[in-house]
């Protein structure tokens, strides 16, 4: 049985956290919508809408 040492342990953990922060950010990209406009985030087009970005 392969043990993993503590850099492979760490790797994991933080690659799993940015899959986990993408995955979130698509949810509110793709399902919620804006307060300007009441329409996607994705398809927003309002000013100020730099956090599409991120």
């Amino acid at each position: 049985m392969h043990l993993l040492s503590r850099t492979e342990l760490s790797a994991w953990i933080v690659a799993l956290f940015v899959i986990e922060v993408l995955h979130l950010k698509w949810i509110w990209l793709s399902e919620w919508s804006c307060r300007k406009c009441a329409r996607k985030n994705l398809d927003c087009g309002c000013p100020g809408r730099w956090t599409r970005y991120l």
